[in-house]
């Protein structure tokens, strides 16, 4: 998991436990992980295990308790994934957390992402979702599950099933109303975990790329002007008049659609072509 550079500023006394568990209703709550997350993601100042920032581990620990991490709240849950993503960073290359901590956040980091492919720039949390995936690739967090599973962790079997699933998400998520970056972060955050393995790949990584990369660079998908027809028919007989569209006008049901998820797939599986033809 790497470490890139960011822009400057001062950390203000808000990375800490207390601080987040101080937060009052739902609004309050969120405002203030907002509040930790862009403290978190600006200042170059914030260094683990550091005298400046002495309750920076209770902020680790706070932000995965059930209060949080798993609240019931959507966007609690949304946003204190956003604030673990952060602390993954600054904590490079060891996460503050242990193995079975680790695996519940990516249980819902993951479960985050896949809203992404729901989304569309003009989307309302879009630039959240996007965070999530910029991370993955930028930062290279994914690497983590990899790191449990080489290293014959007591979660291993875990991990391995965790970080299929990743890919699995990652690949499901992008979609062709999504601006490039978003297939630029998916085909990175792939190939960082693939390129982190050593020797021989799991068959299950292996297979989340290959099935998608088999679906082929089209599918079929609903064609909008055929509910639109649809819908302007059924009004026409709901009022006895003529359907404006019959069997010969009528738009398909479907249509050809570019398969982004083959896309981001064929692509890393070219990028990491020397992993990936490991005899088996």
């Amino acid at each position: 998991m790497s470490r890139p550079s960011k822009r400057g500023g001062t950390s203000p006394p808000v990375l800490s436990g207390a601080y987040l568990e101080r937060g009052g209703n739902k609004n309050d709550i969120v405002r203030r992980l907002q509040t930790i997350t862009e403290t978190l993601s600006t200042d170059t100042s914030i260094e683990p295990n550091s005298p400046q920032h002495p309750s920076l581990a209770s902020l680790a620990s706070t932000l995965i308790s059930p209060s949080y991490l798993h609240s019931k709240d959507k966007d609690i849950r949304l946003h204190s994934v956003l604030a673990c993503m952060e602390l993954f960073y600054i904590y490079a290359p060891e996460p503050p957390w242990d193995e079975e901590e680790i695996l519940g956040i990516f249980e819902q980091m993951i479960r985050q992402l896949g809203n992404l492919a729901h989304c569309t720039a003009d989307s309302g949390n879009f630039e959240y979702y996007f965070r999530i995936l910029e991370q993955l690739s930028e930062v290279k967090i994914g690497v983590v599950l990899v790191d449990l599973i080489r290293t014959e962790s007591s979660v291993k079997k875990e991990a391995l099933e965790m970080l299929c699933e990743l890919i699995k998400t990652i690949l499901q998520c992008v979609s062709v109303d999504h601006p490039p970056e978003v297939v630029a972060h998916a085909e990175i955050a792939i190939s960082a975990c693939i390129e982190e393995f050593e020797g021989v790949i799991p068959i299950c990584v292996l297979d989340e790329l290959l099935v998608v990369v088999g679906a082929g660079p089209v599918v079929y998908v609903t064609n909008p002007a055929n509910v639109k027809a649809a819908a302007a028919c059924a009004a026409a007989k709901k009022k006895g008049k003529t359907p404006p569209f019959d069997e010969k006008t009528m738009p398909p049901s479907q249509i050809q659609q570019t398969n982004t998820s083959y896309l981001v797939a064929a692509k890393v599986v070219r990028k990491t072509e020397d992993k990936i033809s490991s005899p088996i």
